[in-house]
C-alpha cells in the first residue's frame, strides 16, 4: 500500500483534532490525542501492550503505530438532579503490518435524575486505578471494541427511599449487537446487572450483585435462523428453557449462550488510606449458580494509600483460579467449559478478542473467524503497582504468571506457563496539560519463548 493511503487515517485525525481545537473552548467540549510507536522482539506485541485496550491494538504487528483522537462532551452537574445529556466520538489508526482504522467510541446519552439512556459504542469506567488483569470482573473487562449497544441504566449509585443512610442500588440493562464476523451470523448480546451498597458504618460498605449475560437469536451455518421473535426474547432474557421452536439443547437447558458473574466488594476507609477487597465468581447457564464452581474465583486486593503524588499510591493482588468449572470427579462428564459454547461457537469474544478475562487465551481461528478459546482453564497470580518518583513523574509497574491447562475436552499435553510484565514512566508537561511516557514489556512463555517490546507515546488533552 503507498504511504500515503498508510497515512491517511492518521492525518486525517490530525486535521479533525486541530479543528476542533479551536472551537473548544467555546464549546467545553473534552479533547484529547494521543501516539503511540511500538516495537517488539516477536510477530506480536506483548501481552500487556495489546490487553485491556479496548480493541485497540488487534491489528498490531511486531512493528505498530497508534493514533488515537477522543472528542466529546461529558455530563453536567444537573445530571443527578435535572436534565444532561453526554456525546462522544473517538478515532483510532493503526499503522502496522496490516493498517486498520475504527471508531471505537460513538455515543450519545441523556440524564434525568440519575436515570441514563445510552447508545452506541462506549466504555465502562476503569476500576482500581487500572491496576487489575480485568477491572475486577471476570466476565466484563476493557479488552475487547466496545458491543454497538442500547443500554438504561442508573447513572452510578441511587439511594433508596427509607433507607437513604444505608442501601443505594445501581442497574443495568443493555441490548447489543454482535456485528463482527462470528461463526453465528448476526447474533444479539443482552446484559444486565443489579448491585446493591450496603453501608456497614461510615468508613465501610459491602457491594453484592450479580451480571449477566445472554447471547441470542443470529444464524447459525448448522442450525439455520435462531428464535428471535418477541416471546422467544423473553425466555432469553429470564434464563428459561426454550420452547418447541428452540434447539433440543436449550430445551432440556436454558436458551441461549448464559453467562455471567456474581460480584462482591468490600470497601474500608481508614485515617490516611483505604482498602478494598473484591471476588468475581463465574458462573454458566444454570451451573454455577449453585456454587458448585465454588474454587473458580477471582479475588483481589486494592490499597488507594490516600497520596496521589506518593512514591506508591496504589497496589492490587489478585488470584484468579477457573480450573474446577463444576465437574464433581475425573470421570464426570459435565462442567462449565467457560466462555465456549456448543452453538455460539465465536465464544463470549468480538472482534477476535475476549470480552472477558484478557487471561482467557489464545482464541481459536479458523478462516479468521473465532472459534472460541483454546485454554480456559488456569490459575494465576498478578500484582500492579503505580506511584511517583517526583512531582510530575509517575511510574507503573505490572507482573502477571499464568498456567494454562487447555480445557477439558482438549487439555494441554503439558501444563504452558506464562509471565508477562510491563514498566511504565511517565512525565506530565507543567502547565501544558501533557505526557511523555515509555513503556517496556516482557512475555515468557514456557511454549514460545520470550518476547520483549518497547512503547512511547505522547498525549495531550483538553
Amino acid at each position: 500500500m503507498p504511504f500515503k493511503q498508510k497515512a491517511f487515517p492518521s492525518l486525517l485525525i490530525l486535521t479533525v483534532f486541530f479543528y476542533f481545537q479551536k472551537i473548544s473552548a467555546q464549546q467545553n467540549l473534552d479533547i484529547s490525542i494521543s501516539n503511540q510507536s511500538l516495537l517488539a522482539t516477536d510477530s506480536i506485541q506483548p501481552f500487556w501492550f495489546v490487553s485491556s485496550q479496548h480493541g485497540k491494538f488487534a491489528a498490531a504487528g511486531p512493528i505498530a503505530n497508534l493514533t488515537d483522537l477522543y472528542l466529546g462532551k461529558d455530563h453536567d452537574e444537573n445530571a443527578l438532579a435535572g436534565l444532561s445529556a453526554s456525546w462522544g466520538i473517538n478515532g483510532v489508526a493503526i499503522l502496522s503490518s496490516r493498517n486498520d482504522f475504527s471508531l471505537n467510541r460513538l455515543f450519545a446519552s441523556i440524564v434525568w435524575k440519575g436515570w441514563e439512556l445510552k447508545a452506541g459504542t462506549f466504555y465502562d469506567p476503569v476500576l482500581y486505578a487500572g491496576l487489575s488483569t480485568t477491572n475486577g470482573n471476570l466476565a466484563r473487562s476493557g479488552n475487547s471494541r466496545p458491543v454497538p449497544t442500547i443500554r438504561f441504566s442508573t447513572l452510578g449509585f441511587k439511594k433508596l427511599p427509607f433507607w437513604q443512610n444505608w442501601l443505594s442500588f445501581r442497574f443495568e440493562y443493555d441490548e447489543g449487537f454482535l456485528n463482527d464476523e462470528r461463526y453465528v451470523a448476526n447474533a444479539h448480546l443482552h446484559h444486565k446487572s443489579l448491585y446493591g451498597k450496603f453501608r456497614l458504618s461510615p468508613s465501610a460498605s459491602l457491594t453484592a450483585g450479580f451480571e449477566q449475560y445472554a447471547m441470542w437469536g443470529g444464524k447459525s451455518p448448522v442450525h439455520g435462523q435462531l428464535p428471535d421473535g418477541w416471546n422467544d426474547y423473553w425466555r432469553y432474557v429470564l434464563a428459561l428453557p426454550g420452547n418447541e421452536d428452540f434447539l433440543v439443547t436449550d430445551q432440556l437447558n436454558i436458551s441461549g449462550n448464559q453467562l455471567g458473574t456474581f460480584q462482591f466488594e468490600f470497601q474500608k476507609q481508614f485515617a490516611e488510606w483505604s482498602l478494598t477487597a473484591y471476588l468475581s465468581h463465574p458462573y454458566e447457564d444454570n451451573s454455577g449458580l449453585n456454587w458448585r464452581n465454588w474454587p473458580d474465583n477471582l479475588m483481589g486486593v486494592f490499597v488507594d494509600m490516600g497520596n496521589e503524588k506518593g512514591f506508591v499510591s496504589n497496589l492490587v493482588f489478585e488470584f484468579t483460579n477457573t480450573r474446577h468449572q463444576g465437574i464433581r470427579d475425573s470421570k464426570d462428564t459435565e462442567y462449565d467449559n467457560y466462555y465456549n459454547h456448543g452453538v455460539y461457537r465465536s465464544g463470549f469474544t468480538y472482534q477476535g478478542l475476549p470480552m472477558s478475562s484478557p487471561l482467557f487465551t489464545p482464541v481459536n481461528f479458523i478462516n479468521n473467524i473465532s472459534m472460541g478459546f483454546q485454554s480456559n482453564r488456569f490459575f494465576s497470580f498478578h500484582t500492579g503497582v503505580k506511584g511517583n518518583f517526583a512531582e510530575n513523574l509517575s511510574w507503573k509497574s505490572m507482573l502477571t504468571f499464568v498456567q494454562h491447562l487447555g480445557t477439558f475436552s482438549a487439555p494441554y499435553s503439558e501444563a504452558r506457563n506464562i509471565f508477562s510484565g510491563l514498566v511504565d514512566l511517565s512525565w506530565q508537561l507543567p502547565g501544558f496539560a501533557a505526557e511523555f511516557g515509555i513503556s517496556a514489556a516482557l512475555d515468557i512463555n514456557s511454549r514460545d519463548g520470550k518476547n520483549g517490546g518497547i512503547q512511547l507515546r505522547m498525549a495531550k488533552s483538553w
